[in-house]
């Protein structure tokens, strides 16, 4: 056997391999919807700084073929192409993550989403297209989508399967943004406080905010609050020059924080969006602070917490974090419940049309397989013809059947596909592994 037909039947073994299809996409993660709190997911943060080094470790470790990791501020999610299945997969997970870090408590078994195949595929779609978010219709997570999935690129985590599945999903999504009004209005989860602080402004002639963090969320809220006629702004990070810029953006003042924390400074809203792994600002904080008979309003959109939640029972402290804006977000979502259904019809398209394309895609080797097998033994006869029945013809001639053979090869092969696709859409892939051997291509079993 030459080297070509034994990489053909090495191809179509693999595209046949019971694993080939969507059961190799695993996604396991821990949401909002999941987790018993927010503060879960700060144990399955990993630093952006340490990505590389970590998430290269832990794609051995699960023995991943492909690998996205997604954080945000209510998800925490591993994207996984591997032959291994969700159960196996999670116990690795979490254990990696229990033996990286003791100091945390890794959620349960129990509080992890755990998809696979076509499951795993539409939970995909809805996180993308924003109906998996504590503010159905946002747009930022479709950012943060794109993004993970670009720096798993780059930090050398994915390859071909991801990269396809990638592209299809971005072009679903775009349809449901585009047909219909899910995202219309301001509907990202630092707006979804906006209401709250605009009213404890029109309360107050002067306000002072205090905006701690240099992320999208504090440029949010800062952009907002920048609006405001009766607002002084000062912006505090653990690097001053950080603040600098965005005191540059918005107008205010900047301090770093351990400037904030010696000169505990008056506010009246503090606004805070860190990835501290513990509480910046305890009950001790609000309890000492100057001022602190004053009302003020506290907005915390860290995940882990930046705010101790025991200060919202305090008197005179009004505190909004992520596990209150859950609660408004569900409110939200029942008021835009008919766009919700419009664009889970094309998700569920979307979902379908991906399924057909990916099992196309799996199955062109076997296709370029029929076609060498027609190729080679169609020239086998003409050659047999040729030393029989044509020793007289020309080599220009001979090379004009030979190239004649090759077309015809292309044409018939072109037949089987069809079939083949059609076989692979409407029924499974060991359908078309019987239909393989129908036409003589031999499948190598895996």
């Amino acid at each position: 056997m030459s080297e070509n037909e034994q990489a053909g039947r090495i191809h179509i073994a693999e595209c046949m391999s019971s694993k080939s299809g969507l059961d190799e996409l695993v996604i396991l993660g821990v949401t909002h919807k999941s987790a018993d709190s927010m503060d879960q997911l700060s144990s399955l943060v990993i630093p952006e700084h340490l990505q590389q080094e970590k998430l290269n470790e832990l794609r051995e470790v699960l023995d991943a073929e492909e690998l996205v990791y997604i954080s945000t501020c209510n998800r925490a999610s591993f994207i996984i192409i591997s032959r291994r299945g969700p159960a196996v997969l999670l116990k690795v997970l979490r254990a990696w993550f229990i033996a990286g870090d003791t100091h945390k408590d890794v959620p349960p078994e129990e509080q992890w989403v755990q998809l696979q195949g076509r499951n795993a595929l539409e939970h995909l779609l809805l996180v993308a297209s924003s109906l998996d978010s504590m503010v159905v219709g946002e747009r930022q997570i479709l950012g943060q989508f794109k993004q993970s999935f670009i720096r798993a690129k780059a930090l050398g985590l994915t390859g071909p399967k991801i990269h396809f599945l990638y592209e299809q999903i971005l072009t679903v999504v775009k349809r449901v943004y585009t047909n219909t009004s899910l995202s219309e209005g301001k509907l990202s989860v630092a707006s979804l406080a906006e209401s709250r602080t605009a009213e404890f402004c029109q309360k107050h002639r002067h306000v002072t905010a205090v905006l701690v963090g240099a992320g999208k969320m504090i440029e949010q809220v800062g952009s907002f609050l920048a609006e405001t006629a009766n607002v002084k702004l000062v912006f505090v990070n653990r690097t001053k020059e950080r603040s600098d810029e965005l005191v540059a953006r918005f107008g205010g003042a900047s301090m770093s924080l351990e400037a904030f924390f010696a000169d505990r400074p008056h506010f009246d809203v503090l606004a805070t969006a860190t990835s501290a792994p513990h509480y910046l600002f305890g009950m001790s904080f609000f309890t000492d602070h100057k001022h602190a008979q004053r009302e003020k309003l506290v907005i915390d959109l860290a995940i882990p917490p930046d705010v101790d939640p025991a200060a919202g029972e305090l008197e005179g402290v009004t505190l909004i974090n992520m596990d209150s804006l859950q609660k408004q977000a569900r409110t939200h979502q029942n008021n835009r419940s008919q766009s919700v259904n419009d664009a889970q019809a094309i998700l569920t398209a979307g979902a379908q049309t991906i399924i057909d394309r990916w099992k196309v895609r799996s199955i062109n080797p076997a296709i370029g397989a029929i076609r060498q097998r027609y190729e080679r033994e169609g020239l086998e006869l003409l050659n047999k013809l040729l030393e029989k029945e044509l020793p007289h013809l020309e080599f220009g001639e001979k090379e004009t059947l030979n190239a004649w053979v090759r077309v015809l090869a292309k044409r018939w092969a072109v037949v089987h596909a069809d079939g083949i696709k059609q076989v692979a859409r409407k029924c499974c892939m060991k359908a078309v592994s019987s239909y393989l051997d129908g036409v003589g291509v031999e499948r190598v079993a895996h």
